[in-house]
């Protein structure tokens, strides 16, 4: 019976031993959470510079307060999904100018009658546009989307001095700006709205340098439509031929076949005449980044709205 103690408690410090290793060794494995980070792509910045004219109407002299900053909103676009959506951020700030006259606490031009004034306020403005990235999963990158744009309503300065017999008009907004690339994106193509525009504006105009590259579309809309078309046409192509093949090597009578000949087609060229709406839509700059190139990619426009 003694010889059989010594053998009990070997085996029982041995079976201790075995626990506490497996203690730790459960306490040395941990799983860390797969987490999404944001990717800065690239960087928009640049200088604006608005003017309008004020009219006195009035048969006396009149004081018009300015206010010291020009709001700008943000104004969402259409989208696809087979767009790579970018995250925004930004700010668009006005300049203080202290040149006005000051009245009752606030800042502003006097107006003798029937007389027009132009006005000028200018600032800045900075956006960063970023992506989320899922590590470990896999995605197909489609051109990259920058889907808002900060608009100038002139409501904000017209609703209050309207009814004083003072009319604002004929806005002009100049614009310069660059777009300038993060180093560590690779190569990829993206679509930019004009990031300040003048609501329900009149006309845009493109500047460009004797040896610049025109990198402007018309529509913003447009062009996505277009690009969405392609896509989607391509993915219906694909899924028809798919189902053509399967059609072709079955034998079974159970598989239906479709005659073409019975399918309508449809007008895509209808337009609705009694519509009488103007959607919303800017002019684009659509450009491919390459890998290595930091050169900062500039552009200017002007927009006009009596």
């Amino acid at each position: 019976m003694r010889a059989f103690i010594p053998l009990i408690l070997f085996l029982l410090l041995t079976l201790l031993q075995s626990s506490y290793a497996e203690e730790d060794l459960l306490e040395d494995i941990t799983i860390k959470p797969v987490l999404a980070t944001d990717k800065t792509i690239c960087q928009i910045s640049g200088t604006w510079k608005l003017s309008f004219e004020i009219t006195n109407t009035n048969p006396y002299t009149v004081f018009v307060a300015i206010p010291d900053e020009i709001v700008y909103y943000d104004k969402s676009l259409k989208y696809y999904k087979d767009f790579q959506k970018l995250n925004v951020s930004g700010v668009v700030t006005t300049y203080v100018d202290d040149n006005y006259t000051v009245l009752n606490g606030e800042k502003g031009i006097w107006i003798p009658p029937y007389t027009t004034v132009k006005v000028y306020k200018d600032g800045i403005f900075v956006y960063s546009l970023s992506t989320t990235v899922y590590p470990n999963r896999f995605k197909v990158i489609g051109p990259a989307l920058m889907d808002t744009t900060s608009v100038f309503d002139d409501f904000q300065l017209e609703n209050t001095i309207y009814k004083y017999g003072v009319r604002i008009g004929n806005y002009k907004l100049l614009v310069h700006g660059k777009v300038v690339k993060n180093s560590n994106t690779d190569e990829l193509s993206m679509i930019i709205p004009a990031p300040l525009v003048l609501k329900n504006y009149d006309t845009f105009h493109k500047l460009l340098g004797r040896y610049d590259v025109d990198m402007w579309v018309d529509s913003y809309t447009e062009y996505i439509e277009k690009h969405h078309k392609m896509y989607d046409d391509k993915r219906k192509r694909m899924v028809l031929e798919r189902t053509s093949e399967l059609h072709s090597s079955s034998t079974s009578p159970f598989v239906p076949h479709v005659d073409d000949a019975l399918i309508p087609e449809m007008d895509k060229d209808f337009v609705d005449k009694d519509l009488n709406l103007r959607p919303f839509d800017v002019p684009a700059i659509v450009f491919t980044t390459k890998d290595g190139e930091f050169k900062p990619l500039e552009f200017s426009y002007v927009m006009y709205k009596k």
